[in-house]
């Protein structure tokens, strides 16, 4: 996708966004956070946001993930409450290892917004269900992405060949979905319990050990993205503040220490920005460095976001600090990003083993974060 491509997609998404969230707390305090997802769902599946990288052939508009990139950091810019990632990237997932029945019985109904699906990655340390040579599935699946409303569940399995992802309709007897407490008031979480459930080879997808690290790049580099709107939109709004908040005569926005403090995070987000669109264009061409890359530009990104929301607390005065105040949202899912699908210390490890297995062989890596061996 070209330049001009991506800066039409981003100018036809914000005001779409703008409009339909403005990512104030007045959504928490009256619970509209549910009805306003659903407001800006029905927008987005109107407007083909969830077919911006499949095919054509299956209904959507065939961007890639250059097109994704787009969505991705405008959705963060905004703290939308879309479940946009888990469900994309259960598309990515049908798309890279699904056979062509699959494809055709999924992939239109993601890129029309007809079904809402999640997907969660297995990751080392969290628990696996497992699967019968019967194809009866027990076991819980923690930390699921998911919005208000779901209808599938593209969850990993482990089974005698490795493991699998398997399709899950909420409705089926023995699956329990459990919401979650998170930080994060614009996102929504949750805990998966099977319990007995039939599955059958029409649902089951066998991905590669590539495939699944394809999908790990995918998933870090977007959530690299939601923090470099975030930080960029957060960061905007502060130094808006600091020229009309005045002191001692004077906008705050002119003392020095708070001006190079404003001046500094700007460095480090475009510094992230940069390493997170190289990602993304890496990930998109399946380049050999893009696992390193993603894992950096998560790292980045998310350290960067972190801190400059935090310091947009402190820049804000007295009113940063209150619960009527923005501040508070943009830095709950900053912390969130940061810590979802490996935290910025296990993505730099993941680098580091990357690095070692390339230059001496992969008896020399470090391991990954992904639990598929």
């Amino acid at each position: 996708m070209t330049d001009e491509a991506g800066n039409e997609l981003r100018e036809a998404i914000r005001p779409v966004l703008e409009g339909k969230w403005d990512g104030t707390v007045a959504h928490f305090k009256e619970g509209r956070t549910a009805q306003a997802e659903d407001e800006l769902w029905n927008e987005a599946a109107s407007l083909g946001w969830f077919g911006v990288a499949i095919a054509e052939e299956h209904g959507g508009l065939g961007l890639g993930y250059a097109g994704l990139a787009v969505l991705y950091e405008e959705l963060g810019r905004y703290l939308a409450p879309l479940p946009a990632l888990p469900m994309l990237l259960a598309a990515e997932a049908i798309a890279l290892a699904g056979d062509d029945a699959q494809k055709s019985m999924w992939l239109p109904k993601i890129a029309a917004g007809e079904i809402r699906i999640s997907m969660a990655l297995p990751l080392k340390g969290e628990p696996l269900p497992r699967v019968t040579a019967e194809g009866v599935v027990s076991g819980r699946v923690p930390h699921v992405g998911c919005g208000s409303k779901v209808d599938y569940l593209l969850l990993p399995v482990r089974s005698e060949r490795g493991v699998d992802l398997a399709i899950f309709d909420v409705s089926a007897k023995g699956v329990v979905v459990t919401p979650a407490p998170i930080i994060d008031l614009t996102r929504s979480m949750c805990t998966v319990t099977l319990e007995g459930v039939q599955t059958d080879g029409a649902r089951r997808l066998l991905l590669t050990a590539e495939q699944w690290e394809r999908l790990l790049d995918h998933a870090s580099v977007a959530l690299a993205l939601d923090s470099v709107g975030g930080g960029m939109h957060i960061l905007e709004r502060t130094v808006a503040y600091m020229s009309v908040r005045t002191q001692f005569g004077r906008p705050i926005g002119s003392f020095q220490a708070l001006k190079h403090r404003a001046a500094s995070w700007k460095v480090w987000l475009e510094g992230a920005r940069a390493l997170t669109t190289q990602a993304a264009l890496q990930v998109a061409s399946s380049a050999a460095n893009a696992s390193s890359l993603a894992s950096s530009a998560k790292a980045s990104a998310c350290d960067v976001y972190t801190g400059v929301a935090g310091d947009a607390i402190q820049l804000h005065g007295g009113i940063g600090f209150t619960w009527e105040h923005e501040c508070h949202l943009f830095m709950k899912r900053a912390r969130l990003n940061a810590a979802w699908l490996g935290t910025p210390l296990q993505h730099r490890e993941r680098v580091a083993g990357l690095s070692f297995a390339a230059a001496l062989g992969p008896d020399f890596s470090r391991g990954g974060l992904l639990a598929i061996s």
